[in-house]
Parts: C-alpha cells; sequence; structure tokens
C-alpha cells in the first residue's frame, strides 16, 4: 500500500497522509469504493517507493524525508542521520563483543584440529593438562585433547603437551589483548569521527 502526501491550495504539504483521513475531512462528501481514483482532485497524490540508500546502521539510522516532486510524481526522499555519539560508542562495543565471542568459538588452529578459547573450552583444556602433569609424573598415559571437529590430538610426552598449550595460551592471550585494546578506544572516543575511524 502506497505513501500518501497532501498538497494543500496554499502550497503547504502533509506527509504521510491516510486516505482515511480524506474522507473524514470530507464527511459530507460521498467517494466511490476505490478513493484513489478522486484522491487527486482533493490534492492528494500517491508517493513512489524509492530504493533504499545504503548505510551503516551502527552509526546512522535512516528515515523518510519530506517526498520531492518528480516529473509530475511525488517520490520518497531517504536520509541517513548520524546517531548520538553515545549510541555509536554502545553500537561499537557490541559489535566487538560479537566478533570476539565469534572468535572464542572458531577458536585456536593447532594444525591438528582446532581447540576453542570460550571459557569453557579453557577449562576443560586445563584441567586436561593438570591430569597430564599426574599421569607423566606417575609414567601412566597422558589424556587426549578433543578438537573443535571432534578429532584427538595425542602426546607422546608432557613436554609435547606443554608446547602446545603455551602457544595455545599465547594466542588465547592475543586475542584478548586485540580485542580489550579496540573496546578501550571506542570507550575513550569523543567523537563521531574517532568512533568511525575505530575499525571493527
Amino acid at each position: 500500500m502506497p505513501d500518501y502526501i497532501k498538497v494543500n491550495p496554499d502550497g503547504s504539504t502533509v506527509y504521510p497522509y491516510a486516505l482515511q483521513t480524506l474522507k473524514t475531512e470530507n464527511k459530507e462528501t460521498s467517494f466511490p469504493e476505490n478513493i484513489e481514483e478522486v484522491a487527486s482532485y482533493f490534492g492528494v497524490y500517491p508517493v513512489q517507493d524509492t530504493t533504499r540508500p545504503e548505510y551503516n546502521p551502527l552509526t546512522h539510522t535512516l528515515s523518510l524525508a519530506s517526498p520531492v516532486q518528480q516529473n509530475d510524481a511525488w517520490v520518497q526522499v531517504w536520509q541517513a542521520v548520524s546517531l548520538p555519539l553515545e549510541a555509536v560508542r554502545n553500537n561499537k562495543l557490541a559489535q566487538i563483543d560479537m566478533e570476539y565471542r565469534q572468535q572464542e568459538a572458531a577458536g585456536w588452529d593447532s594444525g591438528n584440529g582446532h581447540l576453542g578459547f570460550t571459557p569453557s573450552d579453557v577449562a576443560l583444556i586445563s584441567g586436561a593438562f593438570a591430569l597430564a602433569k599426574e599421569a607423566a609424573a606417575l609414567g601412566l598415559p597422558l589424556p587426549k585433547l578433543i578438537t573443535l571437529e571432534s578429532t584427538t590430538l595425542s602426546f607422546a610426552t608432557i613436554q609435547e603437551m606443554t608446547t602446545l598449550l603455551l602457544q595455545y595460551g599465547a594466542a588465547r592471550a592475543t586475542l584478548s589483548e586485540t580485542y580489550a585494546a579496540r573496546r578501550k578506544a571506542v570507550e575513550q572516543a569523543t567523537t563521531l569521527e574517532e568512533l568511525q575511524a575505530i575499525s571493527y
């Protein structure tokens, strides 16, 4: 159902305008079943849809401005309006947090499968390593790690497992530091320009 605009005799306009309002404003008039056929006699015209322009919903909101007349037709006009600084900051922080959770879930590539970075993954891996140290001290087989792809990582020695988990810990620390730095930059930004310059 199209939007409508009403053009008053003095040139002022009412937008958006509903056909039902036309009936309400002209109670003494008998309108046909298809009121659109006579709407133009009352200065009421349909507004043609236009393609929404591209915009960044994290920093702007898109709204309809007053339509303009082009080639005897009224067409939609879209405008992108900058969001308040605090709203953009919150959107940026939410985006960073979402990306961090995605990276956590994707985990670290050990070369033979991925090990997750979520707190529950870290707890399981830390527990397995603690058991491995006890097993090594007793000369027992070391526990295995299960990757996100459900493959198994086996270790011949505790040193081999320690080396892998040191690499895992370094990768997780780098991930945390990277996202912490991005959050800090967003929190300290004082202008929209500074926020927009911070990559996601």
